[in-house]
C-alpha cells in the first residue's frame, strides 16, 4: 500500500476492529450461556439482547473505519471506467469529499444525541437501565474514527485532484481484480514469513 494516509490509519483501525471481534466474540459466549440457562435451568442473564444491539451498532461503527482502511467500500464502476481518467479522477475525489462530509455530518448528529443523553441522564427501557451515554459514547468513538479516517482520505484526495491525477485515481479508483490479487499475494507473504 503506497497510500501515506492508509500507512497512517490501518493500524489504528485494524486494532480497533479486532477490539471488536474480542467484544462480539465475548457476547457469543454470553448468548451460549443464556440459551443453556434457560433452556436447562430456569436461568437468564437478564440484558443480553439489549448488549447484542449496542455490540452491533458499536462494531457497525468501527467496522465502517476499518472498511474504509481496506478501501472496502462498494463502489459502481460499471461506467466509470469508461471515462476519461480526468473525469474518473474527478468523480473519485467527490467520492471520498463526499464520503467525509457524510461521515462527519454522522458525527455532528451523533454527538449532539450523546449530548442529550447525557444532559438528561437517559437510561435504557430494558432490565439493565444501561445509561445510554455508555453504548453511544462508543458508538460514537467508532463513528468518530470514521469521521476522522473520511476525512483524511478526503483531503487526501482532493490535494491529489490538484497534483497527480494518475496516482489519484490509482489510491481512491475502484480496486481492480489486479489491486485484490496482488493484496492477497500481499497478506500471504506476510503471513508465510510470520510461520
Amino acid at each position: 500500500m503506497d497510500n501515506p494516509v492508509g500507512k497512517a490509519v490501518l493500524p489504528v483501525a485494524r486494532f480497533a476492529a479486532i477490539l471488536c471481534g474480542y467484544g462480539i466474540l465475548a457476547l457469543s459466549f454470553a448468548i451460549v450461556v443464556e440459551i443453556l440457562g434457560r433452556k436447562f435451568f430456569a436461568f437468564s442473564l437478564q440484558g443480553v439482547d439489549d448488549i447484542g444491539g449496542y455490540a452491533l451498532a458499536i462494531a457497525s461503527a468501527v467496522g465502517a473505519s476499518y472498511t474504509m482502511a481496506m478501501r472496502g467500500h462498494t463502489r459502481i464502476d460499471v461506467f466509470l471506467v469508461r471515462f476519461p481518467a480526468g473525469l474518473q479522477a474527478l468523480l473519485n475525489a467527490v467520492a471520498m469529499a463526499c464520503m467525509a462530509g457524510f461521515a462527519c455530518f454522522a458525527l455532528w448528529r451523533g454527538a449532539d444525541v450523546l449530548s442529550e443523553s447525557i444532559e438528561f441522564r437517559s437510561v435504557a427501557t430494558n432490565p439493565l437501565q444501561t445509561p445510554l451515554w455508555i453504548p453511544q459514547g462508543l458508538w460514537l468513538f467508532g463513528v468518530g474514527l470514521f469521521a476522522l479516517f473520511a476525512a483524511a482520505y478526503g483531503v487526501h484526495a482532493l490535494w491529489l485532484l490538484a497534483s497527480d491525477r494518475r496516482r489519484l485515481n490509482r489510491l481512491y479508483g475502484p480496486t481492480t481484480a489486479s489491486d485484490e490479487i496482488d493484496a492477497e499475494l500481499d497478506a500471504r507473504k506476510k503471513h508465510g514469513e510470520k510461520q
